[in-house]
């Protein structure tokens, strides 16, 4: 009689954990995924577009018209690629607004829950938020730059102060004005997971950026300068005057911003239920 022997149960296979490459893939493209799709990020964009361009015609019209009764010194602190881009500032509030909702609207419907049982690596959620939102703007802002550059050019060549491309500081400003509104979307975003309301952190951002174009008049010269708003300006200042930082420290400074606020939110969800 011979033995029969039946194979030897097998243990269910467990699926294997992602590497960490392929986590952070799917992070980014999960949020790539909700940023995209929005209706209302589209709304925004459109919105930051025309604003910026039309505020930014707006005040060239106004410096071409009353360039004929400017004395030498007005004339010479005309900066015609940053008046082109005057609108950065309302757009930068904007399209910041976009990095907002990127958290704060997860919030308000619960679906963060959803988000941290798929991904539980908080962290690497809100980083990934904070890169979608940076990368998001970055076209858009550029090209809002350089469309307002371009027609507004076409407005100063009335009185032959038009520069072009190839002018010295010219291209790094367009450049700097989008890497700069980029950073703002980030410090957005970082503003979004600490406060966890959308109109609330839209609120302080329009405060950091905006207000303190107002309130920092009240501020030391020395300090001033280092506020949102102004760093800001200074990003795309060719023809540099007193109280503006230069250009590469400009970014450098909301760079700083920002990691502090996406830090700080970091800490604070990393720490506090959904």
């Amino acid at each position: 009689m011979t033995a029969t022997t039946s194979p030897a149960a097998t243990a269910p296979a467990t699926a294997a954990p992602l590497a960490p490459a392929a986590t952070v893939s799917r992070a980014l493209k999960a949020e790539w995924t909700k940023i995209r799709t929005l209706p209302s990020t589209w709304r925004t964009v459109v919105m930051a577009v025309v604003l910026a361009i039309g505020m930014s015609l707006a005040v060239v019209a106004t410096d071409v018209s009353q360039w004929h009764t400017m004395n030498a010194q007005q004339r010479q602190l005309i900066d015609p690629t940053s008046t082109s881009m005057s609108g950065l500032i309302i757009a930068a509030v904007i399209l910041g607004a976009i990095g907002v909702r990127a958290i704060t609207g997860e919030y308000s419907t619960g679906m963060i829950r959803s988000t941290f049982t798929a991904m539980p690596a908080r962290r690497l959620v809100l980083t990934a938020k904070a890169a979608v939102a940076a990368a998001f703007v970055f076209p858009v802002a550029l090209l809002g730059n350089v469309v307002g550059f371009e027609v507004g050019q076409r407005l100063f060549a009335a009185k032959h102060l038009q520069v072009t491309l190839s002018h010295p500081g010219v291209l790094q400003a367009l450049l700097f004005g989008a890497v700069a509104m980029s950073l703002i979307a980030v410090l957005g975003v970082g503003l979004g997971g600490l406060i966890r309301h959308t109109a609330g952190a839209t609120t302080a951002l329009a405060l950091l950026i905006v207000g303190g174009l107002t309130l920092g008049q009240f501020l030391p010269a020395a300090w001033r300068e280092y506020l949102p708003g102004i760093a800001t300006q200074a990003a795309v200042t060719v023809h540099r005057s007193a109280g503006l930082l230069r250009p590469d420290t400009a970014i450098a400074v909301l760079a700083v911003y920002a990691a502090i606020a996406l830090a700080a939110a970091s800490i604070r969800i990393a720490h506090r239920d959904a």
